[in-house]
């Protein structure tokens, strides 16, 4: 009983030290980006944009899986760790040489000669990052989520100080990748300084053989899921006019708030949390459901008022240069309603150490995104993003079927547990709206009245349906008054 107080502790400590720390992450990198949004063109985000797939899959090559492998076993060893960090330095290096040769090539690919020193430069931060990954799986296999917090919160910030100053003296593009720069810099800095962890001089093919039996597949199934995601902006950046990429980037980063911020979260937390309970299916089903409550309490109603809002707080926070982003950000919000879920089903299959199933669910979710990817855009890029926004769905009913078989967690149990907030966020969401469109007021000041009579009815709506996530809040927040008394 002990260790269980002690896991759910640790779980909730971890919970609302990930929140801290990619709430604080987020908020750095939100309003450093409001900054850059007005200081730059779209056109400067789509060099980064059309970046952005070569950098993700080298960086899921250079991890190989393993990182994800240390945390699904139970004991790994010394030798385990100096083992990963060996094989992750020596991919960087080799993606690296890969990129930079490769450069002049992507540069004609979209026309933009800018792109070959841009990719060259920033590939260094492919190097430098694995110096980081052992020790971001230590201290998240450890659940010390403060340590990771502080750490991405101080690289965050290191990377706006400089992202700023170099926009507003004209360096576009370039201010980003040096942004991307320094940020890893600070970052791996402070995790050796945070972590008392060195690698000895060993490496062991054993110890890499069996990691990989678990961490290969998740290597292909990560390299599936980032293939899928950086498409979408590799067509939007290819076949649609210039500057679609970056409206479609600020869109993306506005929703990434929430919905990747909680997600980010959920995942970091629920993975190491599930996996110390791969031992015993009920309290694991246990965990699954109150967490899949607590979620969909939260997320369901931001979304709901995001879409609501979507176009005076774009033009708020951005600049009405921006406004075609809104329709792109509504889309997207869609989509990410029912995101974290499908992190949480996700999360009990490598939990589980069910690598094989998750790679093939991996590789048919994406096979069918990648399908409907190349359709929808056939009816230009709105076809595109609600073809994005469809998979999310097709994405849940796969993932839920098979956790289903794991569990006996299935479709219409996890339904039937998220009903109650989504109805809540949907009624609260219909009268908001319905306001919005008869008050003959500046749309700035609609949009404060609309949030606060937003607010005000999900609450009262939540207290009447007896909804279980805003009881798990109330006893959260009821203990951290106490134990600051």
């Amino acid at each position: 009983m002990k260790t269980e107080g002690n896991l759910k502790e640790k779980t909730v400590s971890g919970m609302m030290w990930g929140a801290v720390g990619k709430v604080g992450t987020l908020t750095i990198n939100f309003l450093s980006n409001l900054v850059l949004a007005r200081l730059l063109m779209p056109e400067d985000f789509d060099c980064i944009g059309m970046l952005a797939i070569f950098l993700a899959v080298s960086n899921i090559f250079i991890q190989g899986g393993l990182g994800t492998a240390l945390i699904q076993k139970k004991n790994p060893t010394k030798l385990d760790y100096s083992t990963v960090f060996y094989w992750n330095l020596v991919f960087a290096v080799v993606f690296y040489v890969i990129l930079f040769a490769i450069a002049p090539a992507v540069a004609r690919f979209y026309g933009l000669p800018i792109l070959q020193p841009m990719l060259r430069v920033q590939s260094s931060v492919l190097i430098i990052q694995s110096f980081a990954i052992v020790q971001i799986t230590q201290l998240q296999k450890r659940m010390d989520f403060r340590a990771l917090a502080i750490r991405n919160m101080a690289a965050a910030l290191a990377g706006t100080l400089i992202a700023i100053p170099m926009a507003f003296h004209g360096y576009g593009a370039w201010s980003l990748v040096a942004s991307a720069i320094l940020a890893a810099i600070v970052n791996v800095l402070l995790l050796w300084k945070m972590s008392d962890w060195r690698p000895s001089l060993e490496f062991s093919f054993a110890s890499l053989k069996q990691l990989f039996s678990f961490g290969g597949l998740m290597l292909l199934s990560s390299l599936a899921e980032t293939l899928y995601t950086n498409l979408q902006g590799l067509i939007i950046g290819k076949r649609f006019p210039a500057g679609n990429l970056g409206y479609y980037m600020q869109a993306k980063k506005l929703e990434e708030v929430p919905v990747t911020g909680l997600s980010s979260i959920v995942n970091d937390v629920t993975f190491p949390a599930f996996a110390k309970l791969q031992d015993d299916p009920d309290r694991l089903l246990e965990g699954m459901r109150k967490s899949t409550k607590a979620l969909s309490f939260v997320n369901f109603p931001m979304m709901i008022l995001l879409m609501i809002i979507a176009l005076p707080l774009i033009t708020l926070l951005y600049g009405a240069k921006w406004e075609t982003s809104a329709p792109y950000f509504q889309i997207l919000c869609i989509s990410g309603l029912i995101y974290t879920i499908n992190t949480l089903n996700t999360n009990v299959i490598k939990a589980l150490g069910k690598g094989k199933i998750y790679f093939a669910v991996q590789i048919i979710k994406r096979t069918i995104g990648i399908a409907l990817i190349f359709f929808g855009m056939r009816y230009g890029i709105y076809g595109l993003l609600w073809a994005v926004a469809s998979v999310s769905y097709i994405s849940f009913i796969i993932n839920a079927l098979v956790s289903k078989r794991l569990i006996n967690y299935g479709i219409f149990r996890q339904l039937w547990d998220v009903f109650p907030c989504l109805l809540a966020a949907a009624t609260a969401g219909v009268l908001a709206y319905l306001l919005g469109r008869v008050l003959p007021l500046n749309m700035y000041v609609v949009m404060l009245i609309q949030i606060v009579v937003y607010a005000v009815l999900y609450l009262l709506l939540a207290k009447l349906l007896k909804i279980e996530g805003l009881q798990t809040y109330t006893d959260i927040l009821t203990n951290l008054l106490h134990r600051k008394n």
